[in-house]
């Protein structure tokens, strides 16, 4: 869960493609344009973190509430012959 999180954290903070980083937005429109899409790209991924952490949790929830509807069973006697 921890890696998963790390993991999209890193490729969300990585720098664009070289190409892109030596290109100058042309104007200030094109700049607020280029800070929505960052934006939304920075939304998108904490909605994906997000939602793997909820589903994660749903998971845990159900695993706990199983275990204490249905106790474990009782162990089974041994039962040794005689000789």
């Amino acid at each position: 869960m921890r890696a998963h999180t790390l993991l999209i954290l890193a490729l969300a903070a990585a720098p664009l493609p070289a190409l892109a980083q030596n290109q100058v937005p042309a104007n200030r429109s094109q700049q607020t344009v280029e800070g929505i899409n960052r934006s939304i790209e920075s939304g998108a991924a904490t909605r994906g973190i997000q939602q793997q952490n909820r589903f994660e949790t749903n998971q845990l929830q159900g695993q706990i509430q199983r275990q204490q509807v249905a106790p474990p069973p009782a162990p089974v006697p041994i039962i040794v012959p005689h000789r």
